[in-house]
């Protein structure tokens, strides 16, 4: 299978997977109207990063991050990569948490939430530890799943939509850009795998660009259906409005007769792929960084450490907020990282041009 379209869909679910529940929410804080500007704005910033970046990678094809910051210098590696492994353990613990009691909202009202989270993560480990060939051959399989109950989702909504809800369309205001939230917002990309995939994939701008656009396409969809659904003065009072807004969709007549089913579904496959994706960025992190063990073990070490603090928070509002600051967090990374392998890079290519001309 075409190793790119796999990337494509790597890229989708994971972009998905971390902003299913709590991206529309901060959409809704930092604006009342105008919604997609917001959106549009926070993407084409990633945009930009996922475009230094990519030129970055490009002056290193037989190398992944790791390497390159190795060639930098292994204090500098470890410095710069060192805090971005513990950020993603958070990232993949506080996520985790979240659609553990999604799930258990919609599908097990009665099981115990640690036995859920637990079970995610073995599975999320078990396919970490296969590696990323079988998560790329999983994605595929994963992502048409999905998309097929995501198409269901919105054509069945258009009965509960009202377009009014949304006006006015246009935003005069560009305060937001100046809004913490906002900053937060900008975390919720998980574009840096792009920089751990084997080189042979030979992906292009052009290829990535697409799979952006789908990205910006579903967050659209996330944000504009629970306001077409309620308004804003009514959405903002739901911490998760996807899910309230496809539970008010009535599909008595087919054999699921909660659309929240197919949601849920969705939020599992996403999960899995999501963290397997992390934990296996970390493996290889952290085993080319100390040379020491396999990466599995790695994988597993991280993986406990990832489900010790989800059962640590208190409650969900608590989870939120930590997952926010985690995001925060996470933008650092997504500067730091394409710019220092950019700069890096451009440096090292006029250093090879000079002494070119000297010969």
């Amino acid at each position: 299978m075409n190793q790119r379209l796999q990337i494509g869909c790597v890229f989708i679910i994971t972009h998905l997977s971390l902003g299913f529940l709590q991206y529309p929410f901060l959409v809704y804080l930092l604006t009342n109207t105008g919604h997609w500007e917001v959106v549009l704005s926070q993407g084409l910033l990633h945009l930009i990063l996922i475009c230094i970046y990519f030129n970055g990678l490009k002056y290193f094809p037989n190398n992944d991050v790791t390497d390159i910051f190795l060639k930098i210098g292994r204090w500098v590696a470890i410095i710069v990569l060192i805090p971005f492994v513990f950020n993603m353990t958070a990232l993949i613990s506080l996520n985790m948490r979240s659609h553990t009691e999604a799930i258990n909202t919609i599908f097990l009202p009665r099981t115990p939430s640690w036995s859920v989270l637990v079970l995610l993560f073995v599975l999320s480990v078990y396919t970490a530890i296969k590696g990323i060939s079988t998560i790329l051959r999983s994605s595929v399989i994963i992502f048409s799943l999905v998309i097929l109950l995501g198409l269901f989702i919105i054509i069945t909504s258009i009965v509960n939509i009202d377009f009014r809800n949304a006006s006015p369309v246009s935003h005069v205001s560009t305060n937001f850009f100046l809004d913490i939230n906002f900053f937060y917002f900008m975390g919720f990309s998980s574009f840096l795998f792009l920089g751990f995939v084997p080189s042979r994939s030979n992906n292009t701008f052009r290829f990535i660009f697409v799979t952006w656009a789908c990205v910006m396409l579903f967050f659209l969809i996330f944000v504009y259906i629970p306001l077409f659904i309620f308004g804003q003065e009514t959405v903002i009072t739901f911490p998760q409005p996807v899910i309230v807004a496809i539970d008010t969709i009535d599909t008595n007549w087919f054999i699921f007769n909660r659309q929240t089913m197919f949601f849920g579904i969705s939020l599992v496959g996403f999960t899995i792929i999501y963290n397997a994706v992390m934990l296996w960025m970390i493996g290889s992190i952290m085993k080319k960084l100390f040379k020491w063990h396999e990466s599995k073990y790695w994988i597993i070490a991280f993986s406990l450490i990832a489900i010790i603090f989800s059962l640590s928070v208190p409650n969900q509002s608590m989870n939120g907020k930590y997952l926010l600051w985690s995001t925060g967090a996470h933008v650092f990374s997504m500067i730091i990282i394409p710019f220092s392998i950019f700069i890096y890079g451009v440096l090292l290519g006029r250093r090879v041009t000079k002494n070119e001309k000297k010969l």
